[in-house]
């Protein structure tokens, strides 16, 4: 058996999620289908993340072990010449077969975008939560702080969550201004189903002038979702990237 680590992108807007579905096109659903045309049947794959629908990603990583030997720049072209336009390949890498693409992930990095302006922009009105009310980005940002670190999140995490754990370690959390743009990117080891966005509904509210920054850590502290603000819309959320340790992805990067 041979294992690749596939890098994806895809503009979510027109997927249910990553997991296969039936009767409703996924990104699972469509990568799968191009694994059949370029390597066969015989083939096992293993993704970083669930995202939900909606949500978009510049690098997410998925594991194919195959018995077919290719060079990554063979599967490579090969997945991107049957892939879907809103989908794409943009790097492979070969991998030790015990690698695993969620378990050996050490952290990963969200992006976070809010369009704060009165009038909606159709051209990244697919990527940005539109919130038309002025935000106060340094009240977003003392807010911010107080998730920074290794919490229980479970006021932060979806009532269908299944993680066994809802402690996580938030590394970093940026809120910045880009124009009409707010950015929010969080890094951190691990997040719960619905996480990122539960935050950033937090946080905008906390802009909104409606919580105080002191009072997303009581929401914190009471480990009960209901007691926090909305959660923010599938389309602003993008996986930006995951991190693995050195040794697990040095070899056998895409080379030009």
């Amino acid at each position: 058996m041979y294992h690749y680590l596939l890098w994806i992108r895809y503009d979510g807007t027109d997927f249910h999620g990553w997991q296969r579905q039936t009767d409703l096109r996924s990104v699972q659903g469509e990568l799968e289908s191009a694994l059949k045309k370029v390597v066969g049947d015989e083939y096992r794959m293993a993704s970083s993340s669930r995202t939900d629908s909606g949500v978009h990603a510049l690098r997410h990583p998925v594991g194919v072990k195959t018995p077919v030997k290719l060079p990554p720049v063979a599967l490579f072209r090969g997945m991107n010449s049957v892939l879907p336009m809103d989908m794409a390949v943009v790097d492979v890498q070969t991998v030790p077969l015990g690698f695993n693409a969620r378990k050996s992930a050490v952290a990963k990095t969200y992006r976070y975008r809010v369009l704060n302006q009165t009038n909606r922009d159709p051209f990244i009105g697919r990527y940005a939560w539109h919130v038309p009310y002025r935000l106060d980005v340094e009240s977003m940002r003392e807010a911010a702080q107080y998730l920074v670190g290794e919490h229980d999140f479970s006021a932060f995490r979806a009532a269908d969550c299944d993680a066994r754990s809802p402690r996580r370690r938030m590394h970093a959390l940026v809120v910045e201004r880009n124009g009409a743009e707010i950015i929010f990117t969080l890094h951190g080891n691990a997040f719960l189903r619905n996480m990122v966005r539960i935050i950033v509904g937090n946080l905008v509210t906390v802009g909104r002038g409606r919580l105080t920054p002191a009072m997303v850590k009581e929401i914190l502290d009471s480990l009960d979702r209901t007691k926090g603000a909305q959660t923010a819309p599938a389309r602003g959320l993008t996986l930006m990237d995951v991190d693995y340790p050195m040794e697990l992805v040095a070899s056998g990067a895409l080379e030009w």
